[in-house]
């Protein structure tokens, strides 16, 4: 039984992100894989303030090509800045700047009310059922052990 419940976890989280990404990320404005990597790049920066590249690629599964690709494309924006590490000067870090905090509050504060316009049409019931629902799977998922 312990199983198949898992199973059926792992199949609704599964289902969930294809729904999530055409739903919510790119329900009213076209965004690309790399505003979208920009995105989260700087959420992990907003919350470590800087780190390696290679470390930012990792736990976003972001290849070092790719990231290499980004953080050049982010440092030519003005969004983060590269930073000698202070604990071993061959380590450079990418950290977010003030630009990159504006920037991303700002892209938070519309695709929010972009969800709240889109909540618009749905009854009371089924957003209360839905914010219920969310707040358990975010108790629930933030259990997960981190790497």
């Amino acid at each position: 039984m312990a199983e198949d419940i898992r199973d059926r976890a792992a199949d609704a989280l599964l289902a969930l992100i294809p729904l999530y990404y055409k739903n919510v990320i790119r329900h009213k404005h076209a965004v690309s894989g790399i505003q979208v990597a920009q995105h989260h790049t700087l959420g992990v920066l907003m919350k470590f303030d800087s780190m390696p590249m290679s470390e930012i690629g990792s736990r976003l599964y972001i290849s070092r090509p790719y990231m290499t690709r980004l953080a050049d494309l982010m440092i030519a924006d003005g969004l983060v800045e590269r930073r000698p590490d202070p604990a071993d000067r061959r380590v450079i870090n990418l950290a977010i700047t003030e630009k990159g905090k504006i920037y991303l509050k700002q892209s938070l504060s519309w695709l929010k009310q972009d969800l709240k316009e889109s909540l618009a049409d749905i009854d009371d019931s089924d957003i209360e059922k839905l914010c219920t629902a969310l707040e358990n799977t975010y108790q629930v998922l933030s259990k997960l052990r981190q790497e």
